[in-house]
């Protein structure tokens, strides 16, 4: 069990237990961030008590923001695909700091990114080889753009696709 600080802020050890109790559960299923904790914990208990449990939780390395928006870019870089913008508004909506967000994008490849996200699609698409370039430009352009990436690498990605699944031999 993790124990309370050395000065808690006039919370009571049940009530600190308690809180502690639903934080452990609630990062235990997946990595969080420390405004997701805030929120859960801060649901059930007053606003002492959350956040001697997150001093607890940081001081135990149980939440590093720098370390989940980390995680987050690479997972979503190896898994799923995404461009900048949408990795940002995702480690946005779950309460990282812009600093730790900016740090966490350096030296993100969104050209490779976005090629690997619509080859798979391109050969899909381009299989039976009757798809004229407008529909698949027009369709790969909006598959591309949902997933965050720019405009510039979003047509550069379209064009390198297109011609790598219609070269003929």
């Amino acid at each position: 069990m993790i124990d309370a600080p050395a000065n808690p802020p006039l919370v009571s050890e049940e009530a600190y237990g308690q809180a502690l109790r639903v934080a452990l559960r609630y990062v235990s299923f997946k990595p969080r961030t420390v405004a997701e904790v805030r929120r859960r914990v801060g649901r059930d208990f007053d606003q002492p008590a959350v956040e001697q449990v997150l001093a607890s939780l940081k001081r135990y390395c149980y939440l590093d923001d720098v370390e989940f928006a980390s995680q987050w870019r690479n997972s979503r870089d190896r898994r799923k695909p995404r461009g900048s913008s949408l990795i940002r508004r995702e480690l946005r909506a779950k309460g990282v700091a812009e600093p730790i967000i900016d740090d966490a994008l350096v030296g993100l490849d969104e050209t490779d990114a976005a090629y690997r996200a619509g080859e798979r699609r391109a050969q899909r698409w381009l299989s039976g080889g009757s798809m004229p370039y407008a529909n698949f430009h027009r369709k790969m352009w909006d598959y591309l753009q949902r997933r965050g990436f720019p405009s510039g690498v979003t047509r550069d990605t379209v064009r390198r696709l297109w011609a790598e699944n219609t070269a003929t031999d």
